[in-house]
């Protein structure tokens, strides 16, 4: 570990929590303490269409935040932009403004030769490659999501008799790799997944002492599209309908399953 990241006390405020933020331009109270976090601008116009009582908060540099509510309870919504160095910022700035809750509904490629195109996984973990975690903390602390989150929301997915992919995730930082052997490495290592910006959130997220969890929908297969030596960098439309359908379930399960989770904790 570097002497400067050994430095770094994450318990203590950054100083710029409860003030306006230079990025995603919110201020204290206009967030939620539940926010979920799509890297595609897209995608957040889907989850805001299932919440009630909208408003549009923010518009920035692509960074898109709208509030609302879902089964009563206040739900925010920010869009993070793609890879690790981006995301980082929002979810920083989220925090500093009262996010305890995020969850990541992203994409994600297969690993696994198991997974298809609209499939949805749930990691427990990733592994760390996304390009701004390391200036966190070094290699050897993990990238985990918080536990009862990963739980609800795997009991939501059995409850709706959706099926979820579970293991380790890949967070990388080269979409269009040109080399087979960049993606077969982890697939060797039973990987099953691969995105860009979930290693990054559960990194920070563990570090400021909130809550978060990833869900992805498969859009492609690499480890199929990498095989024998072989690269196809090719990724079919988002519009197939199997694609749709996986992102509408990875939704509600999402929605529903961190909101039970929330009243049950106001209880305790």
């Amino acid at each position: 570990m570097e002497k400067w990241q050994a430095e770094i006390d994450y318990r203590r405020p950054t100083g710029l929590e409860n003030k306006k933020q230079y990025h995603i331009e919110c201020s204290p109270g206009e967030i939620a303490p539940i926010v979920l976090v799509p890297g595609d601008q897209g995608r957040l116009s889907k989850i805001i269409k299932k919440l009630d009582n909208v408003t549009k908060i923010a518009d920035n540099r692509g960074l898109i935040t709208y509030t609302g509510d879902f089964q009563g309870i206040p739900i925010s919504v920010t869009s993070t932009g793609m890879g690790g160095p981006s995301s980082a910022i929002v979810y920083e700035e989220l925090i500093n403004i009262g996010a305890i809750w995020l969850i990541r509904i992203g994409s994600v490629a297969g690993l696994q030769p198991e997974l298809n195109p609209g499939d949805i996984v749930l990691p427990f973990a990733c592994v760390r490659d996304d390009g701004a975690s390391i200036y966190y903390v070094p290699n050897q602390y993990p990238a985990v999501a918080d536990p009862f989150l990963y739980n609800y929301l795997n009991e939501k997915a059995n409850q709706k008799k959706i099926k979820l992919w579970n293991g380790i995730n890949w967070t990388h930082s080269t979409f269009y790799s040109r080399s087979s052997e960049y993606f077969q490495q982890w697939a060797r290592k039973r990987v099953i997944s691969m995105d860009m910006e979930a290693a990054t959130l559960f990194i920070i997220s563990q570090l400021r002492g909130v809550h978060a969890a990833f869900i992805g929908v498969v859009y492609e297969n690499r480890g199929r599209q990498s095989a024998k030596g072989n690269i196809d960098l090719s990724v079919g439309s988002p519009k197939r309908k199997k694609i749709q359908r996986g992102v509408e379930d990875a939704i509600d399960i999402t929605l529903e399953g961190v909101v039970e989770l929330f009243n049950l904790e106001k209880k305790k």
